[in-house]
């Protein structure tokens, strides 16, 4: 094994938190993982991680490594997207579907480099819940939770892993009070997801999932779900990236229980066939690729200053 292959499972192990998540996003196995980390721990001297709830935190020399990783891959990144750029002229229309969430506050960060370098490319982003049929050219490309869709005709990538948690706003918690176990949360309001399935609640005694028995709020988008919850109707579940972002008026509750959720990149088996489109799939692979603790951790987006 090379040191760029060293230099890769450490930061593998960063964005994913576990060795286990490492080994599925680099597609190798976990004993690999397990025996690269040590190698470059023996050579620096140094452990690179310490395990804190449930998941590897970097030390400080770990957190030196994991700069110059993801330095040395966004140089490899930008040499290729250079060299593929040479005598491309990118015109025409994409349109993208995806929630709200990662749809209105992290497509646009990423997309805009892109359109930078091709100014004739338009980008069309359409945000909701509706799944769009993309064989029809409902759209080019869309973001999808929990899976890509069962039509045979589509092309896909896993895109993401997300954390989720549970959280409240302080104000509500001094108020109500703060559950310490998952059985305490039956007596709490709820702030219900109006178009997903349960996210991952914790289980009670009996094995079974726990929530609030009182429902307060059921959001139809990740933008109402999360405002609610700030503005004190009670617990929900949402990702650890939009909790970070809400400036301190979201609480972690129960924080040793944490869920996960895939997110795919899906797009037609037409779009192969279309420079633009296909340059803008890659694009999106390569962006989510980096910013893997963003979403898996909750870490600040690479695409945000």
């Amino acid at each position: 094994m090379n040191t760029w292959d060293e230099y890769q499972i450490a930061l593998a192990v960063h964005e994913g938190g576990s060795h286990a998540a490492a080994a599925e996003l680099l597609k190798v196995s976990q004993p690999t993982i397990s025996r690269g980390l040590r190698a470059l721990e023996s050579r620096l001297r140094e452990p690179l991680f310490e395990r804190r709830g449930g998941i590897n935190n970097p030390t400080d020399t770990g957190e030196l490594v994991i700069r110059h990783a993801v330095r040395m891959r966004d140089d490899a990144a930008a040499i290729e997207r250079a060299s593929a750029a040479i005598g491309d002229d990118i015109s025409g229309e994409v349109v993208l579907t995806a929630s709200d969430g990662v749809g209105g506050d992290w497509l646009p960060h990423v997309l805009a480099p892109l359109r930078d370098r091709h100014p004739q490319l338009v980008l069309r982003i359409n945000l909701g819940m509706h799944t769009a049929n993309l064989a029809a050219g409902e759209a080019d490309i869309a973001l999808r939770w929990a899976g890509p869709g069962d039509q045979q005709s589509l092309f896909f990538k896993r895109a993401a892993i997300v954390g989720w948690g549970l959280y409240a706003s302080p104000g509500y918690l001094d108020a109500q009070g703060r559950p310490a176990t998952p059985t305490d949360l039956v007596g709490h309001q709820l702030v219900d997801w109006g178009y997903i399935d349960p996210i991952g609640w914790p289980p009670g005694p009996d094995g079974e999932a726990v929530r609030p028995e009182h429902v307060a709020v059921i959001a139809n988008s990740a933008t109402s779900h999360l405002q609610a919850i700030k503005s004190g109707f009670g617990i929900g579940m949402t990702s650890h990236r939009l909790a970070r972002q809400s400036d301190g008026q979201l609480e972690r509750v129960l924080p040793d229980h944490e869920s996960t959720q895939n997110l795919f990149l899906v797009a037609h088996e037409g779009v192969k066939r279309s420079r633009r489109h296909r340059l803008v799939f890659d694009h999106l692979a390569e962006a989510f690729k980096r910013d893997a603790a963003h979403f898996r951790k909750g870490d600040f987006s690479v695409f945000r200053t």
